[in-house]
C-alpha cells in the first residue's frame, strides 16, 4: 500500500469535510439559490446500474433525484441481459426529474460483443427506443480495461468507434470514458496514443475517466496533470470523471460521505472540466433518501461547490 504525504494530508482534509457536513456547516442550498451559470457548466452525475432491482421501488430512485439541490445527471447502466425496449420506463421516469446518460454497453458485459456489428446492434436498438429520453451516450466505457474486457485493442476500439459514428449521425451526444489507475500498473495516456485514433479522439463531447481508490490501494492521482493531459489528447471535448465511489467490502457512512466530498467538491482544473463524478452505488448508498447521511452530505457538497465555481475564476 503506497502511503505518501500527500495522501495522508488527502484523507486527513477528507475527515475534516466530513466533520463540517456532519456538524451541518455545509447548508444545503435549494436549487432557485444556487447560481444559474454553475447549474449550466458543472455535471453532477451519479450512477444507476442494475443492482436495486428487486429492493428499491423507481419512484424512490426519482424522488431522491428530485430532491437533489441541482438537477443531476443519471448514467443508467444498462444490463445485457435485458432488451432495450425493457428500459423504457426507467428512462422516461428518470429524465423527467435529471439529464440521461445512456451507457447501453458497461466495460463489465464489452466482451459479449465479438464484432462491431453485434455493438452497433446494441446502440441502434437503444436508440430506437431510447432516444427521446437520452442526452448523452456513453459510446464506450472503460475501453482501456483490457484485462477484464479480455479483447484485443483494436476490436474494442473498431467498436466503440462505430458507435460514436452512428450516435453523431443522428444528431446526438457522446461521451467515452477510460479506466485510470497507477501509470506504474498501466500508462493510460501511453495506451490512448497507441490505441485510439485522432478520429475517435476529436469527436467525442464528453471524455471522462473512471476512478476508483479501493481498487488502487488508495493511489492518489494527480487530478490537475490527468486532466490536462486529457484535455490535450481530447482536444474538443469536456472532461470530468465518469465514474468513482466507494466499493471497498469494509466501506461505511463515514468512508462514503468523506470519499465522496474529496469528489464532488473538486475545483475546476480547467475550462473545460465539468465534473461528473457519477458515484456508483448512488442507489444503495441514498435511497431511501430521508434521513440519509450520504446523500445529505453529497448535496451539501454540490451546493457548496456550485457557489465555488461561481466564484472561481476562468482558467486555461
Amino acid at each position: 500500500m503506497r502511503k505518501s504525504v500527500s495522501q495522508r494530508i488527502l484523507r486527513f482534509l477528507r475527515l475534516v469535510v466530513f466533520y463540517i457536513c456532519l456538524l451541518g456547516l455545509y447548508l444545503p442550498a435549494a436549487a432557485a439559490d444556487l447560481p444559474a451559470a454553475g447549474r449550466e457548466e458543472r455535471i453532477f452525475g451519479v450512477t444507476v446500474d442494475d443492482s436495486w432491482y428487486g429492493e428499491v421501488e423507481t419512484d424512490a430512485i426519482v424522488e431522491a433525484l428530485r430532491t437533489m439541490p441541482v438537477r443531476p445527471a443519471v448514467r443508467i447502466v444498462m444490463a445485457n441481459e435485458l432488451q432495450a425496449s425493457e428500459y423504457r420506463e426507467l428512462f422516461s421516469a428518470i429524465s423527467a426529474v435529471a439529464t440521461v446518460m445512456a451507457a447501453p454497453v458497461d466495460s463489465y458485459y464489452m466482451s459479449a460483443y465479438m464484432d462491431v456489428g453485434s455493438y452497433l446492434d446494441r446502440f441502434r436498438a437503444a436508440y430506437e427506443y431510447l432516444s427521446p429520453y437520452v442526452d448523452i451516450w456513453e459510446i464506450g466505457n472503460e475501453i482501456n480495461g483490457v484485462d477484464w474486457i479480455l479483447q484485443d485493442p483494436s476490436l474494442i476500439v473498431a467498436k466503440v468507434l462505430a458507435a460514436n459514428d452512428y450516435i453523431r449521425e443522428q444528431g446526438g451526444q457522446t461521451a467515452l470514458t477510460v479506466y485510470y489507475t497507477d501509470p506504474a500498473d498501466q500508462d493510460l495516456f501511453y495506451w490512448l496514443e497507441r490505441h485510439v485514433p485522432a478520429r475517435l479522439a476529436e469527436n467525442v463531447d464528453f471524455a471522462f475517466v473512471s476512478y476508483y481508490e479501493d481498487d488502487n490501494d488508495g493511489y492518489a492521482p494527480d487530478w490537475e496533470a490527468v486532466f490536462g493531459a486529457m484535455a490535450r489528447f481530447f482536444p474538443n471535448s469536456k472532461i470530468g470523471i465518469g465514474e468513482c465511489g466507494n466499493t471497498a467490502a469494509d466501506a461505511t457512512d463515514w468512508t462514503k460521505i468523506a470519499m465522496a466530498a474529496s469528489y464532488y467538491g473538486m475545483e475546476r482544473f480547467c475550462d473545460r472540466f465539468v465534473g461528473g463524478f457519477f458515484w456508483w452505488n448512488w442507489v444503495q448508498d441514498c435511497v431511501p433518501h430521508q434521513g440519509n447521511p450520504v446523500f445529505a452530505a453529497i448535496n451539501s457538497v454540490i451546493a457548496q461547490s456550485v457557489i465555488a465555481d461561481a466564484e472561481q475564476p476562468p482558467r486555461d
